[in-house]
């Protein structure tokens, strides 16, 4: 018996005894309607799950970009079919080759031009694919047509077709879906298994270097990867649409790549059956759950634990892998200005003029320029600038990629929040300890998470900011911080932060503090260590330096920045919405940092700016 099929027997009998506990346990028992609902959405999630095992397998990087190809898909599966008034049966497959066509060409246009790159770096390439790929999906329908509302929906030929099992109503959509995933698998097991193209997807996943030694065209077969993967993912979700809509409005974020991220991840980003597997049981434990506690944070909760649990206990072969595959994320410093160049007198002059001059424009020119609304953007950047500084010495100086860094400002915003209105404290003594508690986290996420190396680490951190918003956030859990609970409090009694400008004055002062510790932390023996450690583990290790607590390190200097931040975030917003912090906010301040230059505080301010 081979083991993939070990595998599946095992997760089989793990389900079989999932569903007999669950329905010993839950309160209102297993439905079996929940159950086939679990089903349905299961497999449709398997398909963008096997699309990023087969991205990962091409390339070994985690395809953030999944699930905005089947976005893009499903946009203009909406715009042809409800606006257009194209039958069904001809718009689906042109939406299905628009999908396939965004995977060709992130592959022609991004992925072979950083072949070459650290792994790491393609990953990050990923997500600014994605959020390309959404701003497509965004403006298309927009672009195109005006008919169109913001949650749309349509139907397939075999809606018609209705049903109830037990107290879940189905219609013939669900069928199409199951139906169609399974002639799918049965297509890619004979493309994989019987083509010699397929076969040679399969030899290149287990060793590139002898398959460029061999002469396989591993370009050709890249293409093929991602255009699949594309492809995979626009079906899954034009197929989910008539089932649960789709909202044009909103582009598709880490939520929806949660749990496909989760099965990949289980099926150690190689084992196509198994990630079918593992999709389908996590959809039919998640609606089991939902069943007898019908709140989705819970959900997002049990996932985040399922993908951690998962690369946990995997942590050893994914270490030989990352290894071999030389993940470490390499960030070039600025060049410093020769030595000879920063010692004459006119250099200083002009460096010192230039800076007094920003400085100077920024500080006093913009409050007195600007209106209360352009006041509140030009705060909320300084607040966005103080995380993307977290992140300089968190993901450019240690290497640690980390696409939940505005989670760790949750954390402080939910402390500073509850401080300022349950216990009136003084809002400096406030984030103090919020930045305390901001650190604190930090550690704890960064105990287990360190022990997962490479792009691992970015899927899941990624899949921690989700449950820190919808459950850690909400305001069921943390009623101190409700929309209109946090009142902009008085500094020194005399100074009302409800005036934009005083506000906008308190960010811009706290940016600056940042900036300077950040740097000092540079200039530091610590500083170097950490610069140190990313370069060569081994050898810092060699010199007495522990990797990890180096790594600790700059993991806790990070959340306390980062929850200071999100402590001046609650006050611009005078607390938070019922969807506390939007999980996309952290993959945008990355974004923003990876443009404006990882290795460098001063571009990561100006990347914010931008």
């Amino acid at each position: 018996m081979s083991p993939a099929m070990r595998r599946i027997l095992w997760w089989v009998g793990s389900v079989a005894a999932g569903l007999l506990v669950a329905g010993l346990a839950l309160p209102r028992g297993l439905d079996a309607g929940a159950v086939a609902l679990g089903v349905v959405f299961g497999c449709l999630d398997a398909l963008v799950a096997m699309g990023l095992v087969l991205v990962f397998r091409s390339n070994r990087v985690i395809n953030f970009a999944q699930g905005a190809f089947g976005g893009l898909g499903a946009a203009v599966m909406v715009m042809l079919v409800v606006a257009g008034h194209v039958p069904y049966l001809f718009a689906a497959p042109v939406a299905l080759l628009v999908a396939l066509g965004s995977g060709a060409a992130t592959d022609r246009i991004v992925v072979r031009r950083l072949a070459g790159s650290p792994r790491l770096i393609l990953t990050v390439a990923t997500i600014g694919v994605g959020q390309v790929v959404a701003a497509l999906q965004l403006g298309l329908p927009a672009l195109l047509t005006k008919k169109l509302n913001a949650f749309s929906k349509y139907t397939t030929p075999l809606h018609g077709l209705h049903f109830s099992i037990h107290t879940t109503y189905f219609t013939g959509d669900a069928v199409l879906a199951v139906v169609v995933v399974l002639v799918v698998l049965v297509a890619l097991a004979w493309f994989l298994g019987r083509t010699d193209l397929g076969l040679a997807i399969r030899a290149a996943a287990d060793s590139h270097e002898r398959a460029v030694l061999l002469g396989i065209p591993v370009a050709t077969l890249s293409l093929v990867s991602w255009t699949v993967a594309a492809g995979m993912s626009g079906l899954g979700t034009i197929l989910a649409v008539p089932l649960v809509g789709q909202n044009l409005g909103q582009i598709i974020g880490p939520t929806s790549l949660l749990v496909p991220l989760a099965a990949a991840v289980i099926a150690r980003m190689e084992s196509l059956p198994v990630a079918f597997a593992a999709a389908v049981a996590i959809d039919v434990a998640e609606e089991s759950i939902f069943w007898s506690y019908p709140r989705s944070s819970s959900v997002d909760l049990g996932v985040f634990l399922v993908i951690l649990v998962a690369l946990l206990a995997q942590r050893r072969r994914i270490g030989r892998l990352a290894g071999a595959l030389g993940e470490q994320l390499s960030i070039r410093e600025v060049r410093p200005v020769p030595v000879a160049l920063r010692s004459l007198p006119s250099y200083q002059a002009v460096r010192a003029g230039v800076g007094l001059a920003v400085v100077a424009a920024v500080a006093v020119g913009v409050p007195y320029t600007l209106g209360p609304s352009r006041l509140f953007v030009a705060a909320s950047a300084a607040i966005f600038g103080i995380v993307a500084v977290s992140l300089v010495p968190l993901s450019g100086w240690a290497g640690q990629i980390s696409l939940g860094q505005f989670a760790l400002a949750g954390a402080g915003a939910a402390a500073t929040g509850s401080l300022l209105v349950h216990f009136d404290m003084d809002l400096f003594l406030a984030l103090a300890i919020s930045a305390v508690v901001g650190a604190t986290v930090a550690v704890v996420i960064g105990l287990p998470a360190l022990r997962i190396p490479g792009t691992y680490l970015a899927a899941v951190t990624m899949a921690f900011a989700v449950p820190v918003s919808s459950y850690f956030l909400s305001p069921v859990y943390f009623p101190a911080i409700a929309e209109t609970d946090v009142v902009r409090p008085v500094l020194f009694g005399k100074v009302s932060l409800q005036s934009p400008r005083a506000f906008y004055w308190l960010c811009l002062a706290l940016l600056v503090v940042a900036l300077h510790l950040t740097r000092n932390l540079r200039a530091s023996r610590a500083g170097r260590v950490i610069l140190a450690t990313r370069d060569n583990e081994l050898a810092a290790a060699s010199f007495a330096v522990s990797p990890l607590r180096t790594k600790l390190t700059a993991f806790a200097f990070a959340g306390a920045l980062a929850a200071v931040a999100g402590g001046l975030y609650i006050v611009a917003n005078r607390g938070l919405g019922f969807s506390g912090i939007d999980p996309e906010l952290s993959i945008d301040v990355f974004l923003m940092v990876a443009i404006g230059g990882l290795g460098s505080t001063t571009g990561a301010v100006l990347g914010v700016v931008y």
